[in-house]
């Protein structure tokens, strides 16, 4: 009898890490085609998952699979062919600082170290987040209203040109959502359109560069970077990024940027990969921990 129920687990264990390993697959290809974005694949997997006939618990594999792959890999298309996602467009100067100096995959590796750090950090003390998460939420939850203005005051305020067009950019985003959350369709219906248009014809539309690329050398080096102080920062910015609605990696970081001072490009984008991760993990987390999506794959969830 034990070894028949030893034998299911073993069975139902592979056949999640399949469906994970599917969803790592749709987590590449969704980093590496500029545009594509995974909530799209989260909700197209929730408009076929009638006809594929597949449990719930392994479209959720695919689903974190594919978010955590893709905070790794879609800064690569951001970096080598100009054409960020929402969550790296604040990268692409910098990025291409380093693509024109010869320098693109150390870039490159230097969000996947700043990644790769994060997730080993939340995986070791994942249960104190879990603790932690809830007691921080009730905290703040009386004062979010507060928080999102004070932060949308500072990002103005730190803004040093066209403060016009960000606000107009505020404005016409708020009209946006407004409009389509009260369209008589279901959120997936809604926001199926509505990411392919702001993730695909737009970086589409400013994905051509003029720039001559030079020869790219592969030659890393960390020692003039402060990698355990950007690492933290990373971690630290992405659990404010998956709990607070409305805020996301491109505003933390530019505030943490701010904060701690950060002017080293190398430590600027050790944080931002570290950010970019952190916030994926910690919007899955929050929808566990307080039961509050924040992102398009938790929504999913």
């Amino acid at each position: 009898m034990s070894y028949l129920y030893s034998q299911k687990i073993l069975i139902m264990f592979l056949e999640l890490f399949f469906f994970l390993l599917l969803g790592i697959l749709l987590g590449v290809i969704a980093g590496l085609i500029p545009g594509l974005h995974p909530n799209t694949i989260a909700f197209l997997l929730i408009s076929l998952s009638p006809f594929l006939g597949i449990e719930t618990i392994c479209l959720i594999a695919i689903l974190v699979g594919s978010e955590i792959t893709n905070s790794f890999v879609d800064f690569i298309p951001s970096i080598l062919f100009s054409a960020p996602e929402e969550d790296t467009a604040l990268f692409i100067l910098p990025g291409q600082r380093f693509l024109l100096a010869g320098r693109a995959y150390e870039a490159i590796y230097l969000t996947v170290y700043g990644g790769l750090i994060s997730v080993i950090i939340i995986a070791l003390i994942f249960p104190f987040f879990v603790i932690f998460i809830p007691v921080f939420y009730s905290f703040i939850k009386p004062i979010i209203v507060f928080l999102l203005i004070l932060t949308i005051i500072h990002l103005f305020w730190t803004q040093k040109k066209n403060k016009l067009y960000a606000f107009l950019v505020f404005v016409f985003s708020a009209l946006f959502g407004l409009i389509i959350f009260r369209l008589p369709l279901s959120g997936s219906e809604v926001m199926f359109p509505a990411f392919c248009g702001l993730f695909g014809l737009s970086t589409l539309f400013f994905a051509s560069s003029k720039s001559e690329i030079p020869e790219q050398e592969i030659d890393v080096n960390l020692e003039d970077c402060s990698k355990k102080k950007s690492s933290f920062i990373g971690v630290f910015s992405g659990l404010i990024a998956g709990i607070l609605p409305g805020v996301g990696s491109s505003q933390v970081t530019v505030m943490s940027q701010q904060l701690a001072r950060i002017k080293n490009l190398k430590d600027f984008m050790i944080s931002i990969g570290g950010i970019t991760t952190a916030n994926s993990l910690f919007s899955i987390i929050s929808l566990f921990t307080i039961g509050n999506p924040r992102s398009g794959t938790s929504v999913a969830i």
